[in-house]
């Protein structure tokens, strides 16, 4: 384990406006502020944000990853950094990934416009073949970059799920395994310092971005593995044991160098499967979050509903009890009002139905007198009754005549007698009580006799 490793702290380089690195070498091509050639500083906080391991695709040299969410005037995507330097700090590689990434109209041609001015030279394009279902892709390279296509075999063992060990590789859609299925164009990054730009996008704009700067000359020093072992196949010229040796031990840091590519490839797979899952597990929570707030906001709209329901239903009820209510008021007192007239209309008809009973005289019109005949020469019978009846009870006689002069009285007041012409004995009727008829009667016989 080389003596500067326990320097590398799990996490690694910060975006932003300061720079945890010294000045760079060279500051042509750089990706977040972090030029080819300038030195990490491990004491950094900004480095310790990365997860930092040995290599094991390119020996001596430190591979360094993140991956954070940011957002921008579109929203929040994700974006994995990624950085291989030396042991003594010296960058050769910084990559940036982000997904989703979305673009405008004319906004790619425009980026690679900026890009070429600010470099000062030229990009290489290449397009992405249209074809139906797929999205559309564009390849930028500046720089001593060269991409070498994959060959036939090489696609295949991609396609398989396996490393063809060929290396840092390239592709617009940014899934190798997808790619090589596909047909889709797959390259490997070789040649000098440069810097690569590539994207993708669907028919509303939304893809992935991924740009890097490498100097692949730094990373390859010796032949890459593929041209090693073509070199290594050459016959060697007779040599001591010592040559022997050293071609045996060179053989074998070929082989741990062709390990660690495919290692390295295999990785950036993982890396890749991982952010398209985290990307799905992204959307998927993004979802149930809507959805759970579209249960809650229907829950609420159908308690309201509910409760207005109820309510509309107690007035409806209050209604009909009023109107109930204000009926049976209005019966009420139409029965009261109709009950006090009757009662007033009887109280009137008994008022004029007794006076005539109490007055007699005045409904007949004759006076009060007893009903008299003149006597016959043999009618002697009646006076010596009345004498009797007088005498026997004297105070009777006095109340008769008591009574009889007050009927006289009510006579001379204004009742005239009815008196027939025809007949010298006429009969005077009066209607009055049996009793007092008789009393009068009685005293009628006294002062007769």
């Amino acid at each position: 384990m080389p003596r500067w490793l326990p320097m590398v702290v799990p996490v690694c380089l910060l975006v932003g406006t300061s720079t945890p690195f010294a000045k760079p070498v060279v500051p042509t091509y750089a990706v977040a502020g972090l030029a080819l050639g300038s030195r990490v500083q491990f004491d950094s906080s900004d480095y310790r944000e990365y997860k930092c391991s040995p290599s094991e695709q390119f020996a001596e040299f430190t591979w360094c990853q993140k991956t954070r969410q940011e957002r921008d005037r579109r929203g929040s995507t994700n974006v994995t950094y990624s950085i291989l330097h030396s042991q003594d700090g010296t960058v050769v590689y910084v990559n940036r990934y982000q997904e989703p990434a979305v673009f405008g109209p004319n906004e790619v041609d425009e980026a690679i416009r900026r890009n070429s001015i600010k470099l000062g030279e030229k990009a290489k394009i290449e397009r992405l073949p249209r074809r139906p279902g797929f999205p559309e892709g564009t390849l930028a390279t500046w720089g001593k970059v060269t991409l070498e296509p994959l060959d036939s075999d090489s696609i295949k063992t991609l396609a398989e799920g396996r490393s063809p060990k060929k290396g840092y590789l390239i592709d617009f859609i940014g899934n190798f395994a997808r790619s090589a299925k596909e047909g889709l164009p797959l390259y490997r990054i070789s040649g000098g310092a440069g810097f690569l730009w590539v994207e993708s996008s669907d028919q509303r704009g939304r893809g992935i971005l991924r740009f890097a700067a490498i100097d692949s000359s730094a990373i390859h020093p010796t032949p890459l593995p593929s041209e090693a072992q073509a070199t290594s196949l050459d016959p060697e010229p007779p040599a001591s044991e010592r040559a022997n040796a050293g071609a045996v031990r060179q053989g074998a840091e070929k082989t741990a160098e062709k390990a660690k590519a495919d290692a390295e490839v295999a990785r950036n797979e993982t890396e890749t499967a991982k952010r398209d899952a985290q990307v799905a597990k992204t959307e998927i929570e993004r979802l149930s979050a809507e959805r759970t707030k579209l249960n809650a906001a229907l829950e609420q709209l159908e308690t309201e509903k509910t409760a207005v329901e109820d309510k509309a239903h107690i007035m409806e009820f209050v209604a009909y009890g009023a109107i109930i209510a204000l009926i049976a008021v209005l019966a009420i007192v139409s029965s009261v009002f109709v009950v006090n007239r009757r009662r007033a209309t009887a109280a009137t008809a008994k008022r004029q139905g007794v006076e005539p009973e109490t007055k007699p005289s005045q409904v007949s019109g004759h006076p009060p007198v007893v009903e008299t005949q003149r006597p016959s020469d043999g009618g002697d019978s009646q006076p010596s009754k009345a004498s009797d009846a007088v005498s026997s009870s004297p105070e009777r006689a006095q109340s008769s005549a008591s009574d009889l002069t007050i009927a006289r009285s009510r006579d001379e007041s204004g009742v005239s007698d009815t008196k027939s012409p025809n007949s010298a004995t006429t009969e005077e009727h009066v209607t009055m009580p049996p009793e007092k008829v008789h009393l009068e009667t009685k005293a009628a016989s006294v002062s007769g006799s």
